[in-house]
């Protein structure tokens, strides 16, 4: 018998959680803020609602209502995206201003950290003629704070990296 190398095609999904109590404001917040477009139920069996999709390129992102949540502060989602510039805009009308990272080598990307502290990289390879700065230091790790809703707003999403 031969032993055989998997061929991984890709990461068909990744799960976030959120305290169970949040569900709306999750919803708001993944659809309305960060953009994602929520796609049906992909299980055979009716869902009880604690669980939602979004669609993601080739994969999904499945956010989940979770007994007992604590973040993971290191672990996080990278997710491609086109038009990083434009995305980050979008991000700043919504009070979120992440700084542009250059650190991995041939892209640029951006990392925010949710409400519930799951942290997400958005990644984009650099375009064509532009020149990212000289020296961009290394991120440093991120320390996400307790959020809180204030005015009937979600606010204090991120945790910008600007130090």
């Amino acid at each position: 018998m031969t032993d055989t190398k998997p061929q991984f095609l890709g990461v068909h999904h990744v799960l976030l959680g959120v305290p169970p109590d949040k569900k709306e404001e999750a919803k708001r917040y993944y659809e309305d803020v960060l953009g994602f477009v929520p796609v049906a139920s992909p299980l055979e069996s009716a869902g009880s609602g604690n669980l939602w999709w979004y669609e993601c390129g080739q994969s999904e992102l499945h956010v989940s209502l979770v007994a007992d949540y604590q973040a993971n502060i290191r672990p996080h989602v990278a997710i491609s995206i086109r038009e990083l510039p434009a995305y980050r805009e979008r991000l700043k009308r919504h009070g979120i201003e992440p700084k542009l990272d250059y650190s991995y080598k041939g892209h640029w990307r951006i990392y925010i950290v949710d409400p519930w502290n799951n942290r997400l990289e958005f990644i984009e390879p650099i375009p064509e003629g532009h020149t990212p700065p000289e020296r961009e230091p290394a991120a440093p790790a991120l320390t996400p704070e307790p959020r809180t809703p204030q005015g009937g707003q979600l606010t204090g999403f991120e945790r910008s990296r600007e130090g």
